[in-house]
């Protein structure tokens, strides 16, 4: 109920845009496109992409299409295309109200809420993303995060910016620190159902000061 709430005041406030930076376009999912879906096939469908984020590969580009339809496209959850290199998209990259993980983590240490105050109180947001593997170490998902971050604090007005990451998952840890997303806290057996494992999970921070100084 909270996630559904903090969504809808945030597309209210705030309606999606499109975000460009020198070498990519970050824009609104295409729903019902067959191209769109069998782009997001084809680097889904890698078995070494989705389970590093805690979701299962795609098993056919209809279920690609519904995943567009009904995970993707939603407010400030961009397709990542690369420029001069087609429309179809290579990866998602979202801010979003926390996550199950994430509010069961505060819901269930207090301590942890009291520390952080108001960065885990309301405004404060979460990243998501996934690239494909053919696009992974040529700096695009670097390059993605710190375009949403701007916009984050930029457009969004938000105090900061959380981040998860599994502790074994090295690559997104990079990412997030090359953009100054410190880690905060760690989760210990964190369950994700989807892949039905568990993992410890590194939970990561930049609040709007600190963007300030990295920027």
């Amino acid at each position: 109920m909270r996630r559904a709430i903090a969504l809808e005041v945030l597309r209210q406030r705030f309606p999606m845009r499109d975000i460009e930076t020198s070498r990519l376009l970050l824009r609104a999912w295409r729903v019902n496109d067959a191209a769109e879906a069998a782009s997001v096939f084809r680097y889904a469908s890698d078995p070494l992409v989705g389970p590093r984020a805690g979701w299962p590969p795609h098993a056919s580009v209809e279920e690609s299409a519904r995943i567009v339809r009904d995970v993707l496209a939603v407010e400030n959850n961009w397709a990542i295309i690369v420029k001069f290199e087609g429309d179809g998209p290579v990866g998602s990259i979202a801010l979003k109200p926390f996550s199950s993980q994430l509010l069961d983590c505060f819901d269930s240490a207090p301590e942890l809420r009291e520390h952080f105050g108001r960065l885990a109180g309301e405004g404060a947001l979460e990243v998501g993303y996934w690239i494909g593997r053919s696009l992974w170490g040529r700096g695009y998902m670097t390059e993605s995060l710190g375009a949403v971050l701007e916009y984050a604090f930029g457009t969004l007005g938000a105090p900061a910016v959380w981040g998860l990451h599994f502790a074994s998952n090295d690559g997104s840890g990079r990412v997030m620190e090359k953009c100054g997303m410190a880690p905060a806290f760690e989760q210990r057996d964190v369950a994700y159902p989807l892949v039905g494992e568990s993992h410890d999970t590194v939970c990561r921070l930049v609040t709007a000061d600190q963007w300030d100084s990295v920027r």
